[in-house]
C-alpha cells in the first residue's frame, strides 16, 4: 500500500482487568526481556504515523511508549469495543492498526500484510484469521466507524463479532504463523508464551 494513499494510526488495547491472570495488567508483563506492551509498540511504531494506547489503570507506565493515552471514558468496563472506540476518537487517521496488549509475539510482517489485505478490499475492516480463528482484536479499522460502536454500545451490544460482521468485514490470512497470536489471558497462556523465543 502506498504510504501516500491513506493515514495510518496504531492503536493499543490494554484496558482490560486481567481477571484471568490474578488482575495482572497484561500489557506491563515481561517476556523475552521486555514489557508485552513494548513488543506490540515495536511491530506497530515504524509503519504509522502515531500510536495510542488504551487503558484504564498505570497510565503512567504507558505514557513513555506512546504518542497519546487514552481511557475507556467511563466506569462501564465495556470491554475491547470501549477500548476500540476510545482509540478511534483519539485519531484524525483514515484507519487504525490495532493490536491487543497481550500478544507480544506478534509477527515481524503484521502490519505490511495488513495494508496489503486492505489494498486489495478498499475501505473493508480487516481481521486477522490465523487459520484456525479469527483474532478480533487485531485489525485494521476505518476510524470513521467511532459512531457506529457508541450506537451498538448504546443499544446494550457489546460482542467484537458481531458488530466486525456489520462493518465489511474482512479476513487477513495468517495462518502461516498462528504462534503469532497467542495472546496470553490465563497462567496456561502464559506458560505457553514462555517456551516461544522472541524475533
Amino acid at each position: 500500500m502506498s504510504e501516500n494513499a491513506l493515514v495510518i494510526d496504531a492503536g493499543i488495547i490494554a484496558g482490560g482487568m486481567g481477571s484471568r491472570l490474578d488482575g495482572a495488567d497484561k500489557g506491563l508483563l515481561e517476556w523475552d526481556g521486555a514489557e508485552f506492551a513494548l513488543h506490540i509498540v515495536n511491530r506497530l511504531r515504524p509503519h504509522t504515523r502515531k500510536l495510542v494506547i488504551n487503558c484504564n489503570r498505570n497510565s503512567q507506565h504507558y505514557w513513555p511508549l506512546a504518542d497519546l493515552v487514552v481511557s475507556d471514558g467511563d466506569e462501564a468496563f465495556n470491554g475491547p469495543l470501549a477500548g476500540l472506540r476510545s482509540l478511534m476518537l483519539a485519531s484524525n487517521a483514515d484507519y487504525l492498526l490495532v493490536s491487543p496488549c497481550d500478544t507480544p509475539a506478534l509477527p515481524e510482517d503484521y502490519a505490511e500484510r495488513m495494508f496489503a489485505c486492505l489494498e486489495s478490499h478498499p475501505g473493508a475492516t480487516i481481521a486477522v484469521d490465523d487459520g484456525v480463528r479469527l483474532h478480533p482484536l487485531h485489525l485494521l479499522v476505518p476510524v470513521s466507524l467511532a459512531d457506529s460502536i457508541t450506537e451498538y454500545l448504546a443499544n446494550g451490544e457489546r460482542r467484537m463479532m458481531k458488530w466486525l460482521k456489520q462493518n465489511n468485514l474482512v479476513c487477513c490470512d495468517f495462518s502461516d504463523q498462528p504462534d503469532g497470536f497467542l495472546n496470553v489471558n490465563t497462567p496456561k497462556e502464559m506458560q505457553l508464551l514462555l517456551t516461544q523465543k522472541g524475533c
